[in-house]
């Protein structure tokens, strides 16, 4: 009897033994695949990633041009800017004077002079 106890034992620990091989050979499926595809992708990333870089290059070069007038254009608008600070400043004079010489008539006929 106690030989039988043992063989069914034996039997039980190989039996155990096979399954784990199994799940081992398993995972070790699982883990090839995942490889796989992980190169897969990588891949195709690379790809995507050299598509992108392409069409950032051909919008680049279709934008200078517009990129080249906005620099003129911000030169233009310094330009009138300027002009127009120097208009303001002259017409602030203008009235300065203007107003000095308004107030000093009121003053001289009101006061006489």
């Amino acid at each position: 009897m106690s030989g039988d106890r043992n063989g069914d034992g034996f039997h039980e620990i190989s039996f155990k033994l096979g399954k784990n091989t199994e799940g081992l050979d398993n995972l070790n499926r699982l883990f090839a695949q995942h490889c796989e595809d992980d190169d897969r992708r990588h891949g195709e990333n690379v790809e995507l990633l050299k598509a992108n870089n392409d069409a950032i290059k051909e919008l680049a070069q279709a934008l200078a041009p517009i990129a080249a007038n906005y620099k003129l254009t911000k030169r233009r608008m310094a330009l009138v800017a300027s002009l127009g600070l120097s208009l303001l400043v002259g017409l602030s004079w203008a009235l300065e004077v203007a107003v000095k010489w308004a107030v000093g008539k009121v003053l001289m006929i009101k006061f006489g002079g």
